[in-house]
């Protein structure tokens, strides 16, 4: 028994949309979270380090990390400061944001810069922190591309053995 060529279109095409409907339900969870739930606005007078509306995963710096793992807050080097605390202040991090004009001015006196990886929980890629440490404060790059200043103790971000 042979079937017509419009049948076989038909059928085709029922397929063919059977697997667009199939694919656009996998992804209907993803839609319905980005467009139609609304995200809470963190307000602040500063601009964060960080980003307030992602969970943060880990921190990974030159000579050390800080990582989450099982619900805990582990550093690769013993300090001081528990790690659940030192996570808080990375992630509570507010600056003054730095004009581009300032930052042009300031940079012939700073020294090499360095960077951060941030790691988020679903985000494939890192954020990328570039800062420069002086004597008197940071200089850091936060999350929405702008350069900011924070006037704290190299020990308070950065524990000490």
């Amino acid at each position: 028994m042979r079937v017509s060529p419009s049948r076989r279109r038909r059928w085709n095409n029922i397929l063919i949309l059977g697997i667009i409907a199939f694919i656009a339900l996998l992804n209907l969870p993803t839609l319905i979270k980005t467009y139609l739930i609304e995200q809470p606005v963190v307000e602040s007078a500063h601009p964060y380090l960080l980003n307030p509306q992602a969970d943060l995963q880990a921190l990974y710096f030159s000579n050390w990390s800080l990582e989450k793992n099982q619900g805990r807050w582990r550093s690769t080097i013993h300090t001081s400061i528990p790690e659940q605390e030192l996570a808080e202040r990375w992630m509570n991090l507010v600056g003054t944001e730095v004009s581009p004009e300032n930052f042009a001015n300031l940079k012939p006196q700073l020294g090499q810069p360095s960077s951060i990886e941030v790691w988020y929980l679903d985000q494939e890629e890192p954020q990328r922190i570039t800062y420069y440490q002086t004597s008197q404060f940071w200089l850091l790059k936060n999350w929405q591309d702008k350069w900011i200043a924070i006037s704290v103790d190299s020990g308070y971000l950065v524990p000490r053995d």
